[in-house]
């Protein structure tokens, strides 16, 4: 006897539910796409987000390029630092009377600073709470060294550092790196300046400290807090945010710049005026009551650090935000486990019960379940709680899906979905917006802000003279693959190919707001590639390929555009043509890369950069200042003498062009200083009544 199409339906139900519940309970439990949630954690950070809401008495203090810039240019003075430099900013927050100061930089003992450490430990003693870095290690050193760290972390950190730490599993170290001695007894605070990242390597959770052998120590911001405040009954409150692993998560209030940022050559500049009685530029009201850090921002000091709301934030900002975490106890908390694991228990049984249902309305409820969930976990995220997204996400799709197959073979209703098969020249990605939207055959465009992409093979006319047919087809074939596999991968869209050349495009059919970055990442990535295969291509072809590059950004149309029965889905626009005369100005300067300005802005500290100049493409009427960025694994040279460059650059601008000339010869290895100091030796001579222009006329393509 065959059973009811309905008891078979609440069996099949019943099945489903239990397996998807002991899945899903397993997954949460074992930790499964940890990383993937993750993710979708950082967009609930980023949606919650609000600037308005930091702490406006933390401040930062920041030695950035422009400090850099100033010292060097100004003072003569290189870093490292000499630390008597760091004298007045302590007095300036003393005279302000600034709460506290943490300084994430490192005074380790150095010889040859000791009246250097003498004038900052000297200056660091007062009432003003001063927090100095070190860094725990896992190197094991002499018996008495250890000692030492030992009893300095006591003294300085001691009891206070064990009451965040005697709940947690703090991690464990066997020495330390800390300040110059005289500099050590001069501060009120140890903290440790060693932060862990998520297996994802985004900076999510805060760790308060550790352990130096028997020794307990507080990280930077955990520090600074301990040392400033009064009262002690503010502990227990802190420590009801702390994890499992004795952690906190840290609640991002905006991204980088939120906290209110001063140059420290400006904050030195200050105190100097105010000794010689003068009105300061910046007001000392600004540190009153303040806490203070003291960091790196600089992108060659290389403290930057990848946090939730995307980008990259300094060390020193991912520091003041935790510190303000703990000032406002706002930091976020994990949802218990098992209390997820008994919601979504229940929720996943209603769900299949209305997935196999015939009633309309609990259909669209079972369907419309994934989303409510989502919601949900961003109305937690509003209240303080990181609710599990992705694997319950997934539970209740699944919950749905097999609803609806039982459904589909019990009552044997069909759902077919045809999809017709075409041939175009289009990308993979427009293919699959025709197939959801036949409409998008049509002829036509639209107007869109977009990167394009131009990328050449120098020299290849005189290549393809010397190479056999065969060879040059896998030649071509092999480079080309290359950079559209590098485009592609950084959501980019090949356009077309012309020969040896490559077009693409960003920010088209899918939208991607980052089209810029991803345009320059995509470019860096292909010089670095073909850099890497060079000796492979040399073996194969006795040629080691070198590739021009340009990018722009600007307005263009973008769609189909052809006749009824072949087109193709392309970009048109004079911006268009400005990258490709930008591919074609790279040998003027001996560049691989050049972007306009338009494409450089807003990606100023998300890349290394340096201005090449202002150029006249032929063509147009009007000039464009061009950048090339710059690369480590590619041009670290370049990128230790850019103070140089800019000076040399500057001078020119001036029209000093004899001190351009001496200054450019200093970088004979760079291919545009080289160009720089070409053209003023074919300017020499000529007539100097009216300022000779600093733009490049160019009269080729």
């Amino acid at each position: 006897m065959s059973m009811s199409p309905q008891v078979l339906k609440k069996i099949c139900s019943s099945l489903i539910w239990i397996g998807l519940s002991a899945l899903t309970a397993f997954a949460l439990i074992s930790g499964a796409l940890r990383d993937l949630e993750a993710r979708t954690w950082d967009w609930r950070l980023q949606f919650i987000a609000n600037p308005e809401l930091h702490n406006s008495k933390i401040k930062i203090i920041t030695i950035d390029q422009r400090s850099l810039d100033y010292f060097a240019r100004h003072e003569k003075i290189y870093w490292p630092w000499p630390r008597s430099l760091y004298v007045p900013v302590v007095e300036f927050l003393k005279r302000a009377g600034a709460k506290g100061v943490a300084f994430d930089l490192l005074f380790t003992d150095d010889a040859g600073r000791v009246e250097e450490d003498a004038q900052l430990a000297t200056a660091l003693r007062g009432q003003m709470s001063v927090v100095q870095a070190f860094v725990p290690r896992s190197v094991e050193v002499e018996a008495n060294e250890r000692e030492q760290s030992e009893q300095a972390l006591h003294k300085l950190s001691g009891r206070r550092a064990e009451m965040y730490l005697s709940a947690t599993r703090g991690p464990r170290y066997s020495s330390a790196r800390l300040p110059a001695p005289e500099i050590l007894e001069s501060g009120s605070a140890l903290g440790s300046v060693v932060a862990e990242a998520d297996n994802d390597t985004i900076f999510r959770r805060a760790m308060p400290g550790g352990w130096v052998g028997s020794a307990p120590f507080l990280s930077l911001p955990f520090a600074l807090f301990e040392s400033s405040r009064l009262s002690e009954d503010v502990v227990p409150a802190v420590m009801s945010y702390v994890d499992s692993e004795g952690k906190f998560l840290i609640r991002f209030h905006g991204a980088a710049g939120t906290y209110e940022t001063y140059s420290i050559h400006s904050v030195i500049n200050s105190w100097l005026q105010i000794e010689e009685n003068k009105t300061p530029t910046i007001p000392v009201d600004d540190f009153k009551d303040a806490f203070v850090f003291v960091g790196a921002t600089a992108p060659g000091l290389l403290d930057l650090r990848s946090v939730p709301l995307g980008g990259a934030f300094s060390g020193v900002e991912v520091n003041a935000t935790i510190l303000d975490n703990l000032l406002s106890r706002s930091f976020l908390r994990d949802a218990s486990p098992m209390a997820v694991i008994v919601v979504l228990i229940s929720v996943l049984g209603l769900v299949v019960l209305g997935a196999v249902s015939t009633t309309r309305v609990k259909v669209a409820i079972a369907m419309a379940s994934p989303i409510m969930w989502i919601g949900a976990c961003f109305i937690g995220a509003m209240l303080g709680w990181w609710i599990p997204m992705v694997i319950p996400t997934i539970a209740l799709v699944s919950a749905v899906s097999l609803g609806f197959l039982v459904q589909y073979q019990i009552e044997g209703k069909q759902h077919r979905f045809v999809r017709g098969a075409f041939q175009h020249f289009v990308s993979a990605d427009v293919v699959e917006r025709i197939v959801r939207d036949p409409n998008l055959l049509a002829l036509g465009g639209e107007r869109r802000e977009m990167t394009m992409f131009f990328a050449d093979i120098d020299g290849f006319t005189t290549l393809s003279e010397k190479m056999e047919p065969s060879d040059l087809v896998r030649f071509i074939n092999r480079l080309l693959s290359e950079v559209t596999e590098i485009i592609v991968r950084h959501e980019g869209t090949i356009d077309k190919y012309e020969g040896d050349a490559v077009i693409a495009f960003w920010n088209a059919p899918l939208a991607n707001p980052d089209h810029r970055a991803r345009a320059v990442e995509a470019a860096i990535a292909c010089q670095v590639r073909i850099d890497e295969l060079g000796d492979s291509f040399q073996a194969d072809f006795g040629f080691k390929p070198r590739l021009r590059i340009g990018l722009n950004t600007g307005v263009v149309t973008v769609g189909n555009f052809g006749s009824s029965k072949r087109f193709n889905y392309t970009v048109i626009g004079d911006a268009v043509n400005l990258a490709a005369r930008l591919e074609g100005t790279n040998k003027v300067f001996g560049t691989r890369i050049l972007v306009s300005e338009r494409t450089h802005e807003g990606l100023a500290e998300r890349f290394t950069w340096r201005r090449v100049g202002v150029v006249m493409v032929k063509g147009k009427q009007r000039s464009t200042r061009i950048f090339e960025p710059l690369d480590p694994r590619l041009q670290e040279r370049m990128i230790a003498a850019l103070p140089i460059y800019e000076d040399s650059l500057a001078a020119f601008e001036r029209g000093e062009r004899a001190v351009a000339a001496e200054r450019f010869a200093v970088l004979d290895f760079d291919p545009v200083s080289r160009a720089y100091g070409a053209r003023v030796e074919s300017e020499r001579g000529m007539s100097h009544e009216n300022p000779l222009s600093a733009v490049w006329i160019l009269t080729e393509k």
